[in-house]
């Protein structure tokens, strides 16, 4: 009786507490916005219950924990790895307090630790030397999952992608190694060598648990946390909009409940099957039909401005000879103090006057993440890479200058046999010269990191080889590929003593890493005016190949909430002596990378394919927009509002119906026209 009297104490002591601290969180809000007050006051005293109830199931086994302690000490460890890491992306993903937040971590902490703890259970079961190699592997394997995943997921705010396994080579490990240094690396081997020392299993007794029954309350408890945690997320998501009315709160819950999904799904089940299926795949190869898009479809698409009225085309007036493409590794727009008080003025004095002086996009958006993909949406003009499809008969950027008889060079820092690159730029993306790492190296250049070439010797091959161009009267395309930005940390070629104070104080390395951008480009301009190639008929060009991913630094350098998803902004720069061609350029539309190669092919005065998804940005359009994909989502943003469409989700608004229509129509129909050459 008076452990119920406690309680229930407890309980009115709990409402009381929460209904306080939300009403001092709302009331100065006017008027005052009583659903979300009530809702936030019954999830977190719902949440003081559940976690109570926790609590008093574990002071009724109290007599147990040592022993169980002691007996899984391998399977403790790994929950209070997870639970860390758990805490970490709470943070960062800023969720809710709430009750089906906990019920997330809960059911989080029992699906990571399962197979370990079912591994464990059975070596007690069968004790041998063998079972206790399995139980080793088992419980090293899980925990070291869990901390590359954590990491990914501070560089992504994401866990591990497929992605990342096709981009996973002996040229990203020594690029990685190479950027982390000695103490980052002895830091690590110390970690796995504690995780090592930190298992440990007591002697099999001859008394045993009962095994059947231990493995049934393990399914027992596995399916009521995780049957629980979708039943209270559903009844949170129906409440929410049929009852409580709270229609502003419900996308946002949408992607909560997406970042919760994360916190339950086992970490070691993601890696491997992000590791052995690629799931960014959004139409089966064997599964391909061409849809019209449907009346709605089209009527939407013209509201979103994709879908624009055929007009006539004028044939294009050559405006240069010459385009030079400066690509820098993973920078966004807000990486500039132009755009970004964060970012120390000193940081990037150069790139903001060029802002100032020259034509340049406010609202340039990445098409795709990460490098291949950026590459294509902006060298092909289209969204979604797919490498099995074969390359050599689709447009592209390079094969239509070559067409009309320029030259098409790209130029990349790192190596060709990275990814193959050797054999699928040229075959994928048309250009008749790549030159890469080796070929700088026969150049007789020095000083290549992990990654590769740093911007000084990119810029430095760069500025010869536009010089032999121009003495040759050649017409050219030069796309240079720099790496020195590269996540997770970037490469910065400046003394401590030679940065300014609030550079090198500065406690973000993105920041000095972005004053060695500036500084390189700097230079770059200053011996290309010298040399006399900045001419009427050359222009510059300065872009990203995509926007960092999001986490790590970039999280905190960019505080705009819209300006920091998956597709985010990045930088264009138009830079040249004659600049006509700019006039009615409006620097506050908004446009992304497919967009870019349909612009520069209008101003070399060639025409456009008819494949290109984007448009020329140099003329007007009703409603200009920005459209990116990753990750099996695809991104919308105008002047006036953004969405995320998830396109594998079946019942979305009429937007993202239209949208998800319309890419996997572009995607299909470019099957069906290249999949047989």
């Amino acid at each position: 009786m008076r452990k119920r009297y406690w309680l229930l104490v407890f309980m009115v002591i709990a409402f009381a507490a929460e209904y306080f601290l939300s009403w001092k969180f709302y009331r100065s809000i006017v008027p005052f916005p009583e659903m979300e007050f009530w809702y936030t006051a019954i999830s977190s005293f719902l949440r003081d219950v559940l976690l109570l109830g926790v609590a008093g199931l574990l002071y009724l086994r109290r007599t147990r924990i040592r022993d169980r302690v002691k007996r899984y000490f391998p399977v403790v460890v790994t929950g209070v790895l997870y639970l860390g890491v758990t805490v970490f992306m709470v943070h960062q993903l800023r969720l809710d307090g709430g009750v089906v937040t906990a019920l997330a971590i809960l059911a989080g902490l029992n699906n990571n630790i399962f197979a370990v703890l079912v591994t464990a259970m059975c070596y007690h079961k069968w004790a041998g030397r063998t079972m206790k190699t399995v139980y080793f592997a088992v419980y090293f394997l899980s925990a070291v999952i869990v901390i590359f995943d954590a990491f990914y997921f501070w560089q992504t705010s994401m866990h591990v992608q497929s992605v990342l396994f096709a981009n996973l080579n002996i040229y990203a490990v020594k690029g990685v190694l190479a950027s982390m240094g000695a103490l980052k690396l002895a830091l690590i081997a110390a970690g796995l060598l504690l995780l090592v020392l930190l298992f440990r299993v007591n002697k099999p007794t001859k008394k045993k648990p009962n095994f059947v029954w231990s493995l049934m309350c393990v399914a027992a408890f596995s399916l009521a946390l995780n049957i629980g945690y979708m039943m209270m997320g559903s009844l949170n998501g129906y409440v929410m909009k049929e009852y409580m009315g709270m229609w502003t709160e419900v996308e946002s819950e949408k992607t909560r409940e997406a970042y919760r999904d994360m916190l339950t799904v086992p970490v070691n089940v993601n890696f491997f099957g992000k590791m052995l299926f690629n799931t960014d795949k959004i139409v089966s190869r064997s599964h391909i039909e061409q849809r019209p898009l449907t009346v709605k479809d089209e009527q939407v698409l013209q509201e979103l401005g994709i879908m624009r009225k055929s007009e006539e085309k004028a044939e294009p007036k050559a405006s240069y000879d010459r385009i030079v493409m400066l690509v820098l590794e993973s920078v966004h727009r807000d990486y500039m103090h132009y755009y970004n008080e964060n970012i120390p003025a000193e940081a990037t004095p150069y790139l903001d006057s060029l802002l100032e002086k020259y034509p340049h996009l406010d609202h340039y958006y990445s098409s795709a993440v990460p490098t291949t993909q950026g590459l294509n949406a902006t060298f092909r003009s289209h969204l979604i890479y797919d490498p099995d499809l074969p390359g050599e008969a689709q447009p592209s950027i390079f094969r239509s200058v070559q067409q009309a008889g320029w030259r098409g060079i790209f130029m990349n820092a790192s190596s060709q046999y990275y990814n193959n690159e050797l054999h699928e730029y040229p075959t994928q993306f048309g250009m008749e010269e790549y030159y890469a790492k080796e070929y700088l190296e026969d150049a007789g250049y020095t000083g290549a990191s992990g990654w590769g070439y740093h911007n000084d010797v990119m810029y430095a091959e760069a500025l010869n080889l536009l010089e032999k161009g121009q003495k040759n009267n050649d017409k050219m395309l030069l796309v240079v590929k720099t790496l020195d930005m590269h996540q997770p940390y970037p490469y910065y070629g400046t003394a401590y003593g030679d940065m300014p104070e609030g550079v090198r104080d500065n406690k973000y390395v993105t920041v000095r890493g972005i004053y060695w951008v500036n500084l390189t480009i700097q230079n770059f301009f200053k011996e290309a005016s010298r040399r006399g190639l900045m001419d009427d008929r050359t222009l510059f060009v300065i872009t990203s190949d995509h926007n960092p991913h999001s986490g790590g630094e970039y999280m905190e350098l960019v505080t705009d909430e819209r300006s920091r998803r998956s597709i985010a902004p990045i930088p264009l720069i138009f830079i040249g002596k004659n600049l006509a061609p700019f006039a009615l350029l409006d620097e506050e539309q908004y446009a992304s990378q497919i967009d870019l190669a349909p612009t520069l092919l209008a101003l070399g005065g060639i025409t456009v394919p008819e494949e290109f998804m984007g448009r020329n940005f140099l003329q007007y359009a009703p409603l200009p927009y920005a459209l990116g994909y990753f990750g099996g989502k695809a991104y919308y943003y105008n002047e006036d509002f953004s969405f995320e469409d998830k396109m594998d989700e079946p019942e979305q608004d009429r937007y993202c119906d239209a949208l998800t229509n319309y890419i996997i129509h572009e995607y299909a129909d470019r099957h069906l026209k290249y999949g047989g050459q």
